[in-house]
């Protein structure tokens, strides 16, 4: 994926698709969020198939929260005066959607369910493009040529390990750990949510409206 230097960052339409990115995905991914919640669980409760299905759940998110806070220390505070290329930002150019894509895919493995990642899979493009082109394009008008460069070297999302590079120093920023911060006590709720969920599937009394995986 690479950017489309002829957007107009300024375009109304372009900003509103940006700013409404979110609202955007989730509507991709609620009704297969819906279609999950009131299907069977896939596996038995308590089975070892189950709790295979927790630990990658927990696994997914803790690997979610690290690198969101990880690629925080490299740019929190500092977005859009600051070119970041080390760190995450070394090994892909999206660290922090990474971060999130990881943290909403969990849900999937916490409820058992494969339509619901099929939802997330399919509302990471959408978000990317909408994204990604606009945010490059506003960083190619800012850092000029060293953008180009550092685009044409990094993938965009998913990560290549061989490329990292880290300072032998790193001055954080306080005022993006306490964005990143706030952030947490959004997403710290995923796991605990969608634990109930899953605990709901396997009550009797709960609707079974569709047989999907």
């Amino acid at each position: 994926m690479t950017s489309d230097v002829g957007i107009n960052p300024q375009s109304p339409t372009r900003r509103w698709f940006v700013r409404s990115r979110a609202w955007l995905s989730m509507l991709v991914i609620a009704p297969f969020a819906v279609a999950s919640a009131l299907s069977a669980p896939m596996v038995r409760e308590n089975s070892r198939e189950a709790w295979i299905l927790e630990v990658a759940g927990w696994v997914c998110f803790a690997a979610g929260a690290l690198f969101r806070w990880w690629a925080t220390l490299y740019i929190g505070g500092r977005k859009h005066r600051q070119l970041a290329t080390e760190g995450p930002y070394s090994i892909c150019r999206n660290p922090l959607y990474l971060g999130t894509f990881l943290l909403t895919l969990s849900i999937a493995f916490f409820v058992q369910s494969v339509t619901f990642a099929i939802g997330v899979l399919l509302a990471l493009p959408i978000y990317l493009l909408i994204t990604v082109p606009y945010e490059e394009a506003k960083l190619q008008g800012i850092f000029g040529e060293d953008f180009v460069r550092y685009r044409s070297s990094v993938p965009v999302f998913i990560p290549r390990p061989g490329l990292l590079s880290s300072p032998p120093m790193l001055s954080v920023s306080l005022d993006g750990l306490k964005g990143e911060l706030r952030m947490c006590l959004r997403w710290i709720w995923i796991p605990i949510l969608a634990e109930g969920v899953a605990l709901l599937r396997t009550r009797e009394w709960w609707p079974d409206l569709f047989l999907l995986p």
